[in-house]
């Protein structure tokens, strides 16, 4: 990966660039988030306070300030120097010292079996190859451990990675990679100003065979990990239905922008 910010959101600043003041404005978002993914979380993955969680694309370290006050040994790696500079002012500012450590999804600097979690938000579509940022982390998870990205869907047609272009993950691979290079030198304003657009948009079948050669052993989507106690009883209803039948998944995630995925060691 670059170590310049990786995307905008709808075309505004890379959320990487924001300054400490700008990012903190988003922690009490970071921590309701961070509640409710450990909470889907941990009915296929054993995580407990204490155990060792690693945040890739760590950007200022908002999520690995959130779990380490909800009591997880909680660490990050990003590659953009000047993020991890915001990081230590964050972690001056909330009187708790945030390690973020220079990294890349790719090569991941830590022992192997180190961690129980690795997640990686909006950082899978921006790696040079995402083949290789899941065979490290395989990697760096302990037996049983899990590995939670959210990241790019080629099935519904908005997204947030690029502005002026509608239903842009349904162009050809190779046409949504020629735009985003051309926009990265010519229109940086439509990517939010970054040098590493998203370049890899997935599907539950290419997601799998990521898995799979990484040597994962189970994987589930979104719908397996939204808990029905999370919805309305309407809601919970269709979800429940939505889970038992592959083609209403795939027709599901049509009307959803991203797609999540948990591995699992």
């Amino acid at each position: 990966m670059s170590s310049s910010p990786r995307t905008g959101i709808g075309g505004s600043l890379a959320t990487e660039g924001y300054d400490a003041e700008r990012a903190l404005g988003r922690l009490p978002e970071v921590r309701s988030q961070v509640d409710l993914l450990i909470r889907r979380l941990e009915r296929y993955v054993p995580v407990t306070p204490g155990d060792a969680i690693l945040d890739v694309g760590a950007a200022q370290g908002l999520y690995v300030a959130a779990l380490c006050e909800a009591g997880y040994a909680a660490i990050g790696a990003e590659p953009w120097g000047e993020a991890r500079r915001v990081s230590e002012l964050i972690g001056e500012r909330i009187s708790r010292p945030l390690t973020i450590v220079d990294g890349t999804a790719e090569t991941l600097p830590f022992a192997d079996e180190k961690f129980a979690l690795v997640l990686a938000t909006s950082v899978m579509e921006h790696t040079t190859d995402p083949g290789r940022a899941a065979v490290e982390a395989h990697r760096v998870l302990r037996p049983g451990g899990g590995f939670y990205f959210w990241t790019t869907s080629v099935l519904c047609p908005r997204q947030s990675e690029i502005k002026r272009f509608p239903a842009f993950p349904w162009y050809p691979d190779r046409t949504k990679k020629r735009l985003m290079t051309w926009a990265a030198t010519s229109r940086p304003a439509l990517i939010g100003y970054t040098t590493r657009p998203a370049l890899h948009w997935f599907s539950p079948w290419s997601v799998r065979r990521i898995a799979r050669a990484a040597g994962f052993s189970a994987v589930y989507e979104r719908w397996d990990l939204h808990r029905l106690s999370e919805l309305a009883p309407a809601r919970a209803r269709a979800l429940g239905v939505i889970r038992k039948h592959a083609v209403l998944r795939r027709a599901a995630d049509m009307f959803i922008e991203g797609s999540s995925y948990l591995f699992v060691k």
